[in-house]
């Protein structure tokens, strides 16, 4: 079902040199190849992943994630996560992940703190 696959979007955030890219769908094992390849294509500075469309992640998402985090630091960039839900929020608290990422409510909110 197409509803099921992950679709991913980026768009520059305007004079602040961020992109955004907007995760629609579930992040899963199956769509890991689609994600990092839209990561590692990204080029900003700052990027924010927008999770306010993405229903659940897996583990293996998660391991895609902070390795994503790490290579983004390893070349001074930020990576921030925005709009991820209870079932999200749960998952990167028991894992304490969601320690080592900076979280907004919003899109808004991440970039407005850069």
């Amino acid at each position: 079902m197409d509803s099921e696959r992950l679709r991913i979007t980026s768009s520059p955030a305007g004079a602040q040199a961020a992109a955004v890219l907007k995760l629609s769908g579930p992040l899963v094992q199956s769509s890991l190849f689609d994600f990092q390849a839209a990561v590692r294509a990204e080029t900003a500075p700052l990027v924010v992943l927008d999770f306010s469309e993405v229903p659940f992640m897996d583990s293996a998402a998660l391991g895609s994630i902070v390795n994503a985090h790490t290579s983004y630091i390893n070349d001074q960039r930020r990576l921030r996560l925005a709009g991820v839900n209870e079932h999200v929020a749960v998952l990167l608290k028991v894992t304490n992940v969601d320690r080592v990422f900076a979280i907004y409510r919003t899109v808004s909110e991440a970039l407005a703190s850069a």
